[in-house]
C-alpha cells in the first residue's frame, strides 16, 4: 500500500471487512525517495553498460540492482515515473520531502495500521524515524491529520489521472505478443 498503488483500500473499508492493512514497500524500493528523479536511470534500465555496471558497484538502492532492479519495474513503468514527478512536485510546493510526504500518505489512511519503513542507509532510516515518530492519533484518540487537506485533494487529483499506475505501460505495441512489461504472461 502506497501512493502508487493504493487500489486495495475499497476492500478494507467498514461496509466490507473493516480489516487494518500493514502498509510495506511505501517508498517504493526508494522510487518515492526521489533518489532516481535526477542522474542515471536506475542500473537495469541504463542503455549506458559501464554506468549500470558503475551504479550496480555502488547501488543508491534497490532499484540499482539486477535481482530487485528487474522485480520492481513496475515503480519505474512510465506511468508510475509521471505520477511520482507530479507527486514530487507537491512535496516541493508543500516544503516536505517526496519520503516524507509518502510515509505520511500511508499513515493517514484510515485503513493502514502500521507502516513498514525500509531503508538503504542508516541515514534514510533516520530521516524514516524521524518522519514516522510523530503519532497519528491524538490524545482523545481521533485520527490526526498528517498532510494539509488540500495536499490530500492535490495527491488524489493525481491518482485519478492513473489509479494503477504501476499496473499501466506505455510500451506495448504489435510485438507485445501477450507479455507484461515486466514478462508476466497475460491469460
Amino acid at each position: 500500500f502506497l501512493l502508487l498503488q493504493s487500489g486495495v483500500s475499497e476492500a478494507s473499508s467498514p461496509i466490507h471487512e473493516n480489516v487494518g492493512f500493514m502498509a510495506y514497500n511505501t517508498l517504493a524500493g526508494g522510487v518515492l525517495t526521489g533518489k532516481y528523479l535526477s542522474g542515471p536511470p536506475p542500473a537495469p534500465d541504463d542503455k549506458d553498460l559501464l554506468r549500470a555496471r558503475g551504479s550496480m558497484a555502488k547501488p543508491r538502492g534497490r532499484m540499482d540492482t539486477m535481482g530487485w532492479g528487474r522485480t520492481l519495474y513496475r515503480y519505474r513503468s512510465e506511468p508510475a515515473s509521471q505520477a511520482v514527478r507530479e507527486y514530487a512536485k507537491l512535496a516541493d510546493k508543500y516544503g516536505m520531502s517526496l519520503t516524507e510526504m509518502a510515509i505520511k500518505w500511508c499513515q493517514s489512511r484510515d485503513l493502514v495500521t502500521s507502516t513498514l519503513l525500509a531503508h538503504t542507509s542508516m541515514q534514510q532510516l533516520r530521516q524514516c524515524l524521524e518522519i514516522a515518530k510523530d503519532s497519528t492519533y491524538n490524545s482523545d484518540g481521533s485520527r490526526r491529520l498528517l498532510l494539509p487537506e488540500e495536499l490530500m485533494w492535490e495527491i488524489d487529483r493525481v491518482h485519478m489521472k492513473n489509479r494503477l499506475p504501476v499496473f499501466a505501460s506505455e510500451r506495448v505495441g504489435r510485438d507485445w505478443y501477450g507479455e507484461g512489461e515486466i514478462g508476466e504472461r497475460i491469460p
